[in-house]
């Protein structure tokens, strides 16, 4: 990976997994194929969306600890350790390619490479982000306050490397057609102590002390009513096919 920040989950992976929302089926909605690659595959949110279609699905990960959540989530994957730049399938045996929430972690240009190798010609590959829309109901002053005394003294969080389209200069003279974007509107609903794990696992908290990042989400916890918490979401989706 390109950028080392990318690679900080695997202390907090439960973390990550109990507080990110997965993601609606109509991202695979003109994919086909019988073997699918999920790169950058975390703990399984798509990759369990992805087996309930694909007869074959290989997921790569390059942490272990996100691998262990991965093994646990979908049973069904064929899990293995490697990264964007490396991916250890062989030439030309991916129908589809899926890249969820770790494009903009890679060396676009060497994982773009990788891709167009592994997957067949008219292969489909298929890039996606999540935009949070903010949890209903608010979280309130109290979080709100605890967590920007918190991120004041943390690096950035990977959003602002997805809005500058830094990640798509790997797709310039390859063999991909254009990228063709489309958006996909979902929810999730969890409750406070997802709420707080969805906080404390975004890849800025990797720079916080272990104490630090649990002693913030317990008073995260604390602070919030024991409801359900409604997430709007907005998937942005980008396909493109392998020339």
């Amino acid at each position: 990976m390109s950028d080392p920040q990318g690679l900080v989950y695997d202390r907090f992976a439960e973390d990550y997994d109990l507080g990110r929302a997965g993601w609606p089926r109509e991202l695979l909605d003109g994919v086909d194929g019988h073997t699918a690659l999920d790169l950058g595959a975390g703990t399984g949110k798509l990759t369990a969306v992805l087996v309930e279609q694909f007869p074959e699905v290989v997921a790569v990960e390059p942490l272990a600890g996100m691998r262990a959540v991965l093994k646990c989530n979908v049973p069904e994957a064929r899990v293995l350790a490697g990264n964007a730049e490396r991916i250890p399938v062989v030439d030309g045996s991916v129908d589809a390619a899926f890249v969820a929430e770790a494009f903009h972690w890679f060396d676009s240009a060497a994982a773009v490479r990788e891709l167009a190798r592994v997957l067949r010609v008219g292969g489909t590959l298929v890039v996606c982000f999540n935009e949070w829309n903010g949890f209903e109901p608010p979280v309130g002053d109290d979080v709100r306050a605890a967590l920007r005394e918190v991120y004041e003294r943390l690096p950035a969080p990977g959003g602002p490397k997805v809005e500058s389209g830094a990640w798509r200069r790997g797709f310039d003279g390859s063999p991909f057609g254009p990228l063709v974007e489309r958006a996909v509107e979902h929810e999730w609903t969890t409750d406070r102590d997802g709420v707080a794990a969805h906080y404390v696992s975004t890849s800025s908290m990797g720079a916080l002390p272990e104490d630090e990042r649990l002693a913030l989400r317990e008073r995260v916890v604390a602070s919030l009513p024991d409801v359900p918490y409604r997430l709007r979401l907005v998937a942005r989706v980008y396909t493109t096919d392998r020339c």
